[in-house]
Parts: structure tokens; sequence; C-alpha cells
């Protein structure tokens, strides 16, 4: 039987330790399961992506002949575009990320009609064609909300309805989504302690600070500093336990302690495993 586990939460709830540590668990159990992270060369997701047309990845292989290879093993064919997975390519010069940055489909990019018409068509054409067990981290809700919430000012009867037809598209899959509820300053505080740069810089804290403060949404309601942050990912939360209670899949919603988080999901792994 196929089966498609989503792990969903804030920044710093631990959802990419979670993926991976079910993927580890069904592994030991001699069962195949494909684990895919944001970031990724993604069946659905596109975060951290470039949408080009054919034409516009031609020629970035000509003009970065000693790139090709690696443009080549990090694309994949999506009707008449590439999606491409460029920060999975080491050592890309500024100027050519700073570009490929700017063909994602997130961040306003593209309007509100284009982009959930093409995560539904992913969503839909992975739901019939994957087989076997599949571990998502943050495609549904996340990367969704941020979008839709932060540049797009859809409201929460309208993010139900996409979110419920994204899974409509996988429900061949047998979906369980796994929402891992935690304390948001809590979350927020790893999440930015672990997310430092080289120079012990806060780059990730200052850099969505600075995401949410300049969307239309932060600038609408105000949203400034740390403050700011901690509203608006109390605000999703809260946005996304609401979905959640409308979405007809079966749920694991795991509330813990950021520092018994090693137990809580110890137990919840063991209880997912008797799901497949």
């Amino acid at each position: 039987m196929n089966r498609l586990f989503m792990a969903e939460g804030i920044p710093g709830s631990g959802k990419t330790t979670f993926a991976r540590k079910l993927t580890e668990q069904i592994k030991n159990s001699n069962s195949e399961v494909t684990l895919y992270t944001e970031g990724d060369l993604h069946p659905t997701d596109m975060a951290w992506c470039a949408f080009l047309t054919k034409e516009e990845f031609q020629t970035l292989c000509i003009l970065h002949p000693d790139l090709t290879g690696q443009l080549e093993e990090n694309k994949k064919e999506w009707n008449d575009h590439i999606i491409l997975a460029y920060t999975k390519i080491p050592n890309l010069d500024s100027q050519l990320f700073s570009y490929l940055e700017s063909k994602e489909i997130y961040d306003g990019r593209v309007d509100t009609e284009t982009f959930c018409e093409l995560n539904k068509d992913r969503f839909k054409q992975f739901g019939t064609t994957a087989t076997g067990i599949t571990i998502f981290e943050c495609a549904l809700l996340q990367n969704s909300i941020n979008e839709l919430l932060l540049f797009h000012n859809m409201k929460e009867e309208e993010l139900t309805v996409y979110i419920q037809s994204l899974l409509k598209g996988v429900a061949m899959q047998n979906p369980i989504i796994i929402y891992l509820d935690v304390d948001v300053k809590s979350a927020i505080e790893r999440a930015a302690r672990e997310r430092i740069d080289e120079n012990g810089n806060f780059a990730w804290e200052n850099r969505i600070i600075e995401y949410i403060s300049s969307s239309p949404y932060g600038v609408k309601n105000g949203l400034h500093g740390i403050k700011g942050l901690y509203e608006y990912f109390e605000t999703r939360k809260q946005l996304e336990l609401s979905i959640l209670e409308h979405l007809p899949v079966k749920q694991y919603r795991i509330q813990f302690d950021l520092n018994n988080q090693e137990e809580a999901v110890r137990d919840a792994i063991v209880k997912l495993c008797n799901t497949y």
C-alpha cells in the first residue's frame, strides 16, 4: 500500500529531524522509503527551486559550460519548463545565484492563480504516479501558507479550500499529516541559534525578520523586528491548526516541550510505523 507522511510545524519545531528519524526507522524495518526535504528536487514542492523555460535552461548551460553536468543532475522537466534545485549546486557565484533565485515561484513572483494551479497539478501528478512510502517535510502547509498569506492576502477559508485540493490530489497515497506542536518563542529561538552564519551572526533570524516585515502582509499588519517575527509565527501556527481541523485525512498532532523532543519523537514514530 502507498503511504505519504507529511511533517509540518513552524520553524524550529523539528520537522527535518523528525522526517529523517522516521525515514531511518522505516528503512530499519526493511521497507523502501523516499524522503524529500525542503530544497530537494521535489515531486511537489518548489521551494529553493528555479522555474525556467527550456530556452532559459539551454542558455544557462551555454553561458556556464563548466556547470552543465551539475545543472543537468539537479533538474526536472515539467511540461514546457525546467525545475532546477539550484541550491544543491555548490559554489555558484553571487550573480548566478541571484538570477536563479529570481526565477522561483515564491515571494510574490507569480500571480495567485499560477502559483495555486501549478502546485495542484504537481500534487495530482505525484498522487497518481508515486508508489511505496514517501515522506515530505513542510511541503503541504508551511511553504504554501507562507506564500499565500504573506504575498497574496489569502484568507483562512480560501487557504483551507486550497490545502484540501492539494490533499485530494494525493488521496491515492493514503496521506498522514504529522504536526509538531511546540511553543513558538522557544522554537524560533532554537532555529535562530542553529542557523547562524560562519561569523556567528543570526543570519536566518535577520533574513526572516526582513522577509516578513517587508511582505505585503507584514507591512499591512505592522510587523517589525523580533516581536513581529514571533507574532507572525504564532498567527501562522494557529491558522495551520485551524485548517487541520477541516482536512479529511489521518493526523497526528504531537505536542511536546523542546527539552523532551527526543522522547516525543520516538513515541510518535513507533505509532506511525504501525500504519503501513
